[in-house]
C-alpha cells in the first residue's frame, strides 16, 4: 500500500525557506560511488548530487559539497562537525547516530547478476547462492536475508565496476549490485553490453541524506530539505535527472509521488 506524505508548513517557515543563507551550507558527500556521487575531473558529480542541489535550490538554500570517503562522511556528521552526509540507508546503527528526513532520494533494489555461463544455474532464492562466490561493494545493504547469510562466499571489491569485470572474466559466480548502478554501467560502458543477466531481485532500500543529531542547524534544515525534495519529485526535473544518469530503463524503476501524495498547507 502506497503511503501519502503530508507536509505541513507554517507561513513563517515557507517564507524563511525562500531566503538564502549569506554563506552556503557545507554538506558532506561520498566520493566514489557512481552514479550517485563520485569525482570527475576533480568535481563532485552524480545523480544524488543533482537531486540534493535541486532540492535545496527549491527552498532558496545554497549548498557547498565537501567530498570525502564514505566512512569519514559518516564520522564527521556524527560528531556534528557537518550537518549532513549522503548516500545512506536505514539500519540499526545509522538510526542510532543520525536523523533521517521523510523523503528518500530514491528507492532501489539490489540485483544478483550472472554472466552467460553462470546463468545456466539460475538461482530462484537467496539460499541458492550458498557456497557460490558473489562479488559486491562493502557497506551497502542488500537486505537481511542476504546480508546475514554467511554461507554465501562474499567477495568485497573496491568498486562495482571491479565486480562486473570479475564476473565478465568468470572469476566469480555472481555479482550483487544496486539496480541504478547496474543501469549506469550498462549505459556508459559498451564493453558490458550483452554480457550479463539479472537472475534475482533482492530487497528494496530507500536511500537518504542523513543529518547530524548534534549540529545546531539540523532541525531547521531537515524540514526545508524535505519540502524542497517533495517539490522536486512533483516536477519533471526529477525524472530528467534520473534519466540523465541511468537511462530510461533505470529511471522507470523509481517510485514517483503524485500530486495527491504531497500536500502543502500555509
Amino acid at each position: 500500500m502506497k503511503l501519502a506524505y503530508k507536509i505541513f508548513i507554517a507561513s513563517s517557515l515557507l517564507l524563511a525557506s525562500l531566503a538564502s543563507h549569506a554563506k552556503p551550507i557545507k554538506i558532506l558527500v561520498e566520493d566514489s560511488w557512481p552514479p550517485f556521487a563520485f569525482k570527475k575531473e576533480n568535481r563532485a558529480v552524480g545523480m544524488s548530487i543533482d537531486i540534493v542541489r535541486a532540492a535545496f535550490k527549491n527552498v532558496g538554500e545554497n549548498i557547498e559539497l565537501v567530498q570525502v570517503p564514505y566512512t569519514r562522511c559518516k564520522a564527521q556528521t556524527a560528531t556534528g562537525r557537518f550537518v549532513a552526509c549522503f548516500n545512506s540507508a536505514h539500519s540499526k546503527e545509522m538510526d542510532s547516530d543520525f536523523l533521517f528526513p521523510k523523503e528518500p532520494l530514491f528507492k532501489s533494489k539490489g540485483l544478483i547478476i550472472a554472466n552467460s555461463i553462470t546463468v545456466k544455474t539460475k538461482p530462484t532464492k537467496v539460499k541458492d547462492l550458498e557456497g557460490k562466490t558473489v562479488a559486491l561493494p562493502a557497506e551497502f545493504p542488500f537486505g537481511k536475508e542476504f546480508d546475514e547469510n554467511y554461507r554465501i562466499n562474499k567477495i568485497f571489491t573496491s568498486s562495482d565496476q571491479t565486480s562486473l569485470m570479475m564476473l565478465r572474466s568468470n572469476r566469480v559466480s555472481f555479482v550483487a549490485i544496486d539496480e541504478y548502478v547496474y543501469y549506469y554501467y550498462l549505459k556508459n560502458h559498451p564493453e558490458f553490453k550483452n554480457s550479463f543477466h539479472v537472475v534475482l531481485e533482492l530487497s528494496e532500500e530507500s536511500i537518504f541524506v542523513h543529518f547530524s543529531k548534534k549540529h545546531k542547524d539540523t532541525q531547521e534544515l531537515i524540514k526545508k530539505y524535505d519540502v524542497g525534495l517533495a517539490m522536486l519529485k512533483l516536477s519533471p526535473k526529477y525524472n530528467e535527472i534520473l534519466e540523465d544518469w541511468v537511462g530510461v530503463k533505470g529511471q522507470k524503476k523509481v517510485q514517483i509521488f503524485s500530486s495527491t501524495d504531497v500536500v502543502f498547507e500555509n
